[in-house]
């Protein structure tokens, strides 16, 4: 009777610690739906030419990676970016194929459109599709962490 004690506690101890380390399940519509709304701030600040909103949507350590450029890494660079893009691009539409999310972390994939401007050229619309790696923070609010994009 001792020793099946004792085993009914180990298993049961077991039992325990693995039901602990067991993510808890993500509700991907939720997160789905926490990114499409921040997706329409990002949209309505871009074609507003609004910097400081647009960075508020990244992570302070996120990273940026544009088509032809460098790396854009930090919160304090993000809005020099967006700058300079807001003088060559214009009406930004952006369309989510694919989310899907796994305890704080979710990805998005989608394509967007866009207006070109290039000096000495006649404007012509950019089309192209981009992944979002999106974490969510200590208070609940998902932010980008890394955004690549191309055309």
């Amino acid at each position: 009777m001792k020793y099946f004690t004792s085993s009914v506690l180990i298993l049961a101890s077991l039992a325990l610690i693995f039901v602990s380390c067991v993510a808890p399940q993500t509700d991907v519509a939720e997160v789905r739906k926490a990114i499409e709304e921040d997706l329409q701030r990002f949209v309505t600040a871009f074609n507003a030419k609004d910097a400081a909103t647009l960075a508020s949507v990244y992570a302070a350590d996120a990273i940026i990676l544009p088509p032809n450029g460098p790396r854009v890494s930090g919160r304090a660079n993000f809005e020099p970016f967006w700058r300079e893009m807001f003088a060559i691009g214009s009406d930004l539409k952006l369309t989510i194929t694919h989310v899907d999310a796994s305890g704080d972390l979710a990805y998005e994939v989608g394509s967007y459109t866009m207006g070109i401007q290039m000096p000495a050229m006649p404007p012509m619309p950019d089309t192209g599709k981009y992944v979002a790696v999106w974490k969510r923070q200590a208070d609940g609010k998902w932010l980008i962490v890394a955004d690549i994009f191309n055309t």
